[in-house]
């Protein structure tokens, strides 16, 4: 959404240096859900007519977070800004993963700010209507030595994977499935799957997945794992326990238990032969967690 033409030329004709808002407020922490539908990662800041002048400390903020890092904490640590003069309203782009939603909840706390912005709205910078969504495959990979699961999501991992990028001891495990990418538009037909990695001495030497954004959102603060990418898309089951009709496809999630030897991994299995052979092994079966289109690749 563009910002509304008309408003009078007056933002950068202040001289900034009266206009420093006090300097209080934490760093923005990650929000307790990430986003679902990471193209609505923007926030409009609607301006008063005529634009506060405190307004230019916000934008230089925006633009030049060393400038004022306590003011660029209480907007929530935008990545860019856009801020065209003739405009009676700017745009803030966050991180794709943060919970715009959440972000605007405490930008609105902050009693100063809304006395410079009438009004938020959270906006997507993507088309409404949603292109047909690129299959995904899904490709897992076993370490013979450390006994880990790992499922690669692109057609470069898993060259890189099998040139030995990764390290030795990695084999395919014959196991594929294919999925959908995550459409850029307001309404994907796939919500993301963020995969997370074990924080260097400290966490385990594992990923995991989670289509679930409560969970990601938890996982994101605390200490034993960091965010990666969500490189792909799928579903997580319905209420039942089924998968829905477009990813019809369930994988079961199983934990190796290992979480008190710092060793925790995961595994996704669609295979009930090889379900029963995880619990044979002592892994725990938490049920189906990714609904994706089928096995094998398209």
């Amino acid at each position: 959404m563009a910002p509304v033409k008309g408003a009078k030329k007056q933002i950068g004709k202040v001289a900034a240096a009266g206009l420093m808002l006090a300097a209080f407020g934490a760093w923005a922490t990650p929000t307790s859900s990430c986003n679902a539908r990471p193209t609505m990662s923007q926030i409009l800041f609607v301006l008063k007519d005529p634009p506060d002048p405190r307004t230019a400390a916000v934008i230089n903020a925006a633009r030049d977070p060393a400038s004022n890092p306590a003011l660029y904490a209480r907007i929530q640590r935008p990545i860019s800004v856009l801020a065209p003069e003739d405009a009676n309203a700017i745009l803030l782009h966050y991180d794709p993963i943060q919970d715009p939603y959440e972000l605007s909840l405490r930008i609105r706390a902050d009693g100063e700010l809304m006395s410079i912005f009438p009004e938020l709205l959270w906006t997507s910078g993507d088309v409404a209507i949603c292109p047909a969504a690129n299959p995904r495959v899904l490709r897992e990979y076993h370490h013979s030595t450390l006994d880990h699961y790992y499922m690669a999501s692109s057609n470069e991992e898993i060259a890189w994977i099998d040139q030995g990028g990764a390290g030795q001891g990695w084999a395919r495990t014959g196991q594929v499935w294919t999925t959908r990418d995550v459409q850029r538009c307001q309404t994907p037909s796939f919500t993301p799957v963020y995969v997370f990695y074990g924080t260097p001495g400290i966490g385990p030497n594992s990923h995991y997945y989670t289509a679930n954004p409560l969970e990601c959102g938890y996982l994101r603060n605390t200490v034993g794992w960091s965010y990666v990418s969500a490189p792909f898309g799928a579903l997580m089951p319905l209420q039942s326990g089924v998968c829905p009709p477009n990813a019809p496809f369930g994988l079961r999630l199983f934990y190796n238990n290992r979480a008190a030897q710092n060793d925790s991994n995961h595994r996704y299995v669609s295979d009930p032969a090889i379900a029963a052979q995880m619990r044979e092994r002592q892994w725990i079966d938490y049920g189906v967690q990714l609904c994706v289109v089928g096995p094998g690749a398209p």
